[in-house]
């Protein structure tokens, strides 16, 4: 069975087809990706203009477009955090859906790192020795801990890179009163909610999300050397580069080692939420991952898929979706 996964974000609507009878490893068989460009058309109250719906429509279109005859299986299409908690997410998901042709859900942040927690075990070996991830996405950050397959805590705070942006960073480049002001929200934020993680054994703590995979990159990187695939983020090295980029405006930060033009926007507040993050739990320095929520998500639908017998596959398949996305 190829699985079909939609995934519609702040950046770019992503679709991927999985074949599930040979899911040990999440490896997508087609993929193809259009840009949303949800978090430039979201205003300060969070809703999305009719700009950015009607792209992000398109986007969906030209994701369904693409895939054509390929898709005979079932299709699973869920927006994060752009879509969930849009101001008018209701009548965004809805011209979404009718360009999916099937509904789009949503899951809660806490149900979201619980998943990319479950891809970073399996990532990174067997259960029974701590993990934590750490994850900065467009709307919500997020910190899982545990020892299984799945986290025993899990800390959800409003700290993505997009909302920040666009919440205390208006003006590009921003001056120093708005950088300033940034820093000390997500410390307010950041260190009530994660401090008591500090009196845990966080064993081996990993970074799961584009941001953070770019924001390594820069920081490994210098004006003489690019370090194209570092396998760390180290928390001293990111400090060095926060002033930098606070100078700098976006156009200038798309030509940094690492950054897309789609993030160099939001990068100075991912930058800035990942200082905190780490300087809350009291760790220096993140491991990189590159599995993240589509593969926890695929290995999910694999050992349901499996666990099944063949006749109620799709019924099974179905279940879970439902279960996921209620």
């Amino acid at each position: 069975m190829r699985l079909g996964l939609l995934d519609i974000g702040s950046t770019a609507a992503r679709l991927e087809l999985v074949d599930l009878d040979r899911g040990r490893l999440p490896r997508a068989s087609w993929s193809h990706k259009a840009r949303t460009r949800l978090a430039e058309h979201t205003r300060a109250d969070g809703s999305v203009t009719e700009q950015g719906m009607a792209r992000a429509v398109r986007a969906v279109e030209d994701c369904m477009s693409a895939v054509g005859s390929e898709l005979s299986g079932p299709l699973v299409a869920f927006g994060t955090a752009a879509v969930r908690d849009a101001a008018n997410g209701a009548e965004l998901r809805d011209r979404l859906s009718a360009a999916a042709g099937t509904r789009i859900g949503s899951m809660t942040p806490h149900a979201e790192a619980a998943l990319c927690y479950h891809a970073a075990r399996r990532w990174h070996g067997q259960c029974g020795t701590p993990l934590t991830t750490v994850d900065i996405g467009g709307g919500t950050a997020e910190v899982a801990t545990g020892s299984g397959q799945i986290p025993e805590q899990v800390v959800s705070l409003p700290m993505g890179a997009a909302r920040l942006t666009r919440e205390y960073l208006p003006t590009d480049p921003p001056p120093a009163e708005q950088v300033e002001a940034l820093r000390a929200a997500v410390e307010r934020i950041a260190l009530p909610a994660l401090t008591p993680f500090r009196k845990l054994d966080l064993g081996q703590p990993v970074a799961q999300s584009k941001v953070l995979r770019q924001l390594a990159v820069l920081a490994a990187s210098s004006d003489e050397r690019l370090v194209r695939h570092p396998d760390h983020l180290a928390r001293e090295n990111l400090k060095r580069w926060i002033p930098r980029l606070a100078a700098l405006g976006q156009a200038e930060r798309a030509k940094l080692p690492g950054v897309s033009r789609s993030r160099a926007r939001r990068i100075l507040a991912g930058a800035v939420a990942a200082d905190a993050l780490l300087r809350a739990i009291g760790v220096d320095e993140l491991d990189l991952c590159p599995w993240g929520l589509r593969e926890g998500l695929v290995f999910r639908f694999v050992e349901v898929y499996e666990q099944a017998g063949r006749r109620a596959r799709a019924d099974a398949i179905r279940e879970l979706t439902d279960e996921m996305f209620a």
